[in-house]
This record gives C-alpha cells, structure tokens and sequence, in this order.
C-alpha cells in the first residue's frame, strides 16, 4: 500500500512538473507571437512612414535649407528620366560597344557581404556573364572610367559648394534580386535609377545607437530577412520610414541615416553621388547667381571640382556638428580638442587668422572659406591619427574572433 502512495505522489508530481513546462513553453511562443516584427523582415515591427515625393528639382539652396540641413530624405518622381544618357544605361549592347574595356569591381552573390573581396573584371565580360550569374557590380565612374561621360549631375547639387565636395560618382549593376546590410553611410548620398526598382527601409539618424549603426559607414549585423526581436529588442522603438524607387526616379539619403536597400527581380541599375556633408552653406548668394545659369542636369565631366583638401576641411568642420553658432575661441578649442591632440595657443591663433572682422566669434562659413593653410597644422594632426585609427582596425581585423578560437 506505502508503495502505490509513493508511486502515486511520484507520478503526480511528474504529471504537474510536466504541465507546468508545457505552460512556461506556451507562455514563450504567445511572448515571441507578441513581439511586433519577430521573425519578419526589417521594417515589420512598425507602421512604414512613406517619405516625400516631389515631381520637380530643387535648385542647391532649397535643397540644402528644407532637406540637407533638417535631414529629410526626399524622392524626386521621374526626375532621371530627363538625363541625356537615361536610355544608353538601360542598353546592354551600347554599354558593350562602347565601354566593354572597361576595368570594373563585382562582387559575388545578391546579399551584401561586406567581408567578400571584389573581382577585377572587364565591363564586357560582366555583362555578359551577370544574367546568369549572381553578380553585383559596383564601380566609381568618378576615378578613371569611360563612362564618365555617360553622368550627369543633378539640379540640386549643381553648385560649387556641393560639386567641390562631390567624392564619388558609383554605379550599381546586376540582374535584380539584391539586398543591402542595414548600414549608414559616411556622405550624403543622391541616387538615381535607371533601370528596376527599388525598395528602401529607413531609420532616423537619431536612432544610430538603437540601430547599432551609430558611427557613420557603419553596419549592422542584424538579419533583414529575418529580425530577432529577442536579440535586437530595441529595434521595436524604431519607427521605420520607406521609399519606393522606379526607374527615373532619384532619391535623396541623408547621411548617417540607416538604411536596408532591396531591388527587383528584374535588371537593376542606379548610379548614385556621395559628398561631404556641410553643416551651413558658405557662399549662398554665389549660389543663387549660379544657378541662374543652370538646367536640370549638367555633365559630370565638364562639372566635376573634386578638392582633396577640400574633403579633408570638410571631415575637419564634422567635428563642430551640433556646435550653435556663432563659435567663441573657449568652444573652438573645445571641438577641436575632443577630435585631437592640440594645444590651446595652437588653436587661439588659427582662431585670430579665421576671426576677420576680431569680434572674438566666428562661423561655420569662415570654417569652410577660409585660406586651407591656416587650417593645415590641424589637418596634418587629423590625417596622422586617421591613419594611426585604420591601422589599430587593421590589426584588430587580424585577431581571431572568440568564435574563431
């Protein structure tokens, strides 16, 4: 009898044991249920914010006052189409004929790896391999290529404060299908479509530390396919904006802006310009004279201004982002300071050579108009520890990874 009661107890315990783990399991499938967006593709977790679209062009300093300043992404309708060379990109036999010497970079497969080296090929020989193969091409037209004479910039960047800071003009190339990482990048960014579409999940530059994408260039590791809200939770705070590109339509990314990119099935090519970012505009009633003068569109040739160190002042200026304006001597060497190793005199005395007028303030636009040689001693400081910092990542690079070991 003492037997059966504990036989009894034993399987009774082993009956509520056994209920109580089916419920803690029911509990988690209805807590993963619950999550919005698990499991799903990137942008599933929130309502999508269609961004501005607008059927015409802006001139540089509209651009600039209601897009670039406030960061707000913005689709302009139609607006490559009105390129001379639209069709010639959409032309497989032309772009051979004329361009098939062509040395370009691919990459292999349609989802972005960014750990996957590029393959040095002939234009010719990825065209006519990349309709039967998962290729992705994507080459600078700005550096040394033919097809430079195919580009043309758009109305909105058709300035010389934007077209001295132009950094490169790419073109991406393949038979559809592809998918980007979610990424920031470190420019700002104008693209525009020839031929597919596009579908692009975008996140405000003021989540970068949600988004793990904080530092400019950088990206996520996360799955867009497929989120893992367990392991990405804070991505459910993100409110996630989206634009729909077909071809002939241009697309303005704000830079530091994070964002996944998804094209057709169908051929799919986009060249896009990336330029230094500019906290103001230096030289606005310049501008306005030299747009008078300006179409839609002007080749990028004959317009193209690339400045070197004109990027190098640029970077320099980024550290003074979120600076007010004007700048007193005491908040000039504090931005500069926190970027690099400078002394205070060093600073107070490039600061006297910027301070024309000695009212002891200054301005972004005395930043980027000033002689580059007064800003040089802490461009050469910048440029050593750029370098230094490549060179730590690359040895950290070569460490083996923990899940290596």
């Amino acid at each position: 009898m003492k037997f059966k009661v504990i036989l009894f107890l034993s399987l009774l315990l082993l009956f509520q044991s056994t209920s109580a783990q089916n419920e803690e399991e029911e509990d988690e499938d209805e807590d993963e249920e619950d999550i919005p967006g698990h499991m799903q593709p990137l942008g599933s977790s929130s309502e999508l914010i269609p961004v501005e679209v607008r059927d015409d062009l802006p001139d540089p300093v509209e651009f600039f006052d209601k897009y670039v300043k406030p960061s707000r992404p913005v689709l302009f309708r139609g607006a490559a189409k009105k390129i001379p060379s639209f069709n010639n990109f959409r032309n497989d036999t032309y772009l051979k004929e004329n361009y098939g010497d062509w040395k370009v970079d691919a990459e292999k497969g349609k989802k972005e790896n960014r750990k996957q080296p590029a393959i040095k090929m002939s234009f010719g020989k990825f065209l006519k391999k990349y309709q039967k193969k998962d290729m992705y091409l994507v080459s600078d037209l700005h550096k040394n290529s033919p097809m430079i004479a195919e580009a043309y910039i758009p109305r909105p960047l058709l300035c010389d404060d934007f077209l001295k800071r132009i950094d490169s003009c790419i073109m991406w190339f393949s038979s559809g299908g592809t998918k980007s990482v979610l990424h920031t990048d470190s420019f700002e960014n104008l693209n525009c479509l020839f031929d597919g579409s596009k579908e692009l999940i975008m996140g405000h530059k003021k989540h970068g530390t949600i988004l793990g994408v904080e530092e400019e260039g950088s990206f996520s590791k996360v799955d867009v396919d497929s989120v893992d809200m367990h392991k990405y939770p804070d991505l459910t705070r993100v409110p996630w904006h989206i634009a729909k590109m077909e071809a002939g339509d241009c697309f303005y990314i704000p830079i530091k802006w994070a964002h996944y990119v998804k094209s057709s099935s169908s051929r799919n090519l986009a060249v896009n310009f990336w330029w230094q970012h500019m906290l103001d505009f230096p030289n606005r009633e310049e501008c306005k004279e030299q747009i008078k003068k300006e179409k839609d569109f002007e080749p990028f040739a004959t317009r193209r201004k690339l400045e070197p160190e004109e990027n190098k002042r640029s970077r320099f200026i980024s550290g003074f982002d979120g600076e007010v304006q004007p700048i007193t001597p005491d908040r000039f060497y504090d931005s500069v300071f926190s970027h690099m190793r400078i002394k205070r005199n060093e600073t107070d005395n490039i600061f006297a050579q910027i301070d024309q007028d000695n009212d002891g303030l200054i301005w972004f636009k005395n930043l980027y108009n000033v002689n580059l040689e007064v800003l040089k001693p802490m461009l050469d400081v910048m440029e050593k520890q750029e370098k230094e910092d490549e060179a730590e990542e690359e040895e950290e690079e070569k460490k083996p990874r923990r899940d290596e070991l």
